[in-house]
């Protein structure tokens, strides 16, 4: 996956850019092999005011655009939740697109089976 990671108004740490290498990996995972085409833009920005740091996620996959935005007064704090917030609506996409948020409860799933299939009941049956 193609990423840009910016920075304003503060220096980061090889901590930040660690950890930020390691959720970007993690994404990876849950993307499929042959996903070349997403593109995720990291913008992290300092409040020198209130000592705050902003996290700002956008990653673009095809057909869909996911953003998770974060604001705490630790910075690896508000990096962890929004990848973690990007990472939750990124599964959820990727569950969306195979179908299977529709299989998650049993009895739905045998309902749907039985309607592929053809097969009805006996106490549906028409006497």
């Amino acid at each position: 996956m193609k990423h840009q990671l910016k920075f304003k108004r503060c220096a980061p740490s090889q901590r930040v850019r660690q950890l930020v290498q390691h959720s970007i990996a993690r994404l990876d995972e849950v993307l499929p092999s042959g996903s070349s085409a997403a593109h995720l833009r990291v913008f992290v920005e300092k409040n020198p005011t209130r000592t705050l740091y902003r996290v700002s996620l956008t990653l673009n996959v095809p057909g869909r655009t996911l953003a998770a935005q974060e604001e705490r007064h630790d910075v690896l704090e508000a990096v962890r939740e929004a990848f973690a917030e990007l990472e939750r609506q990124l599964r959820r996409h990727m569950e969306k697109l195979t179908r299977s948020d529709t299989y998650k409860r049993p009895a739905r799933r045998e309902q749907l089976r039985r309607k592929k299939t053809g097969v009805i009941p006996t106490e549906e049956r028409p006497s």
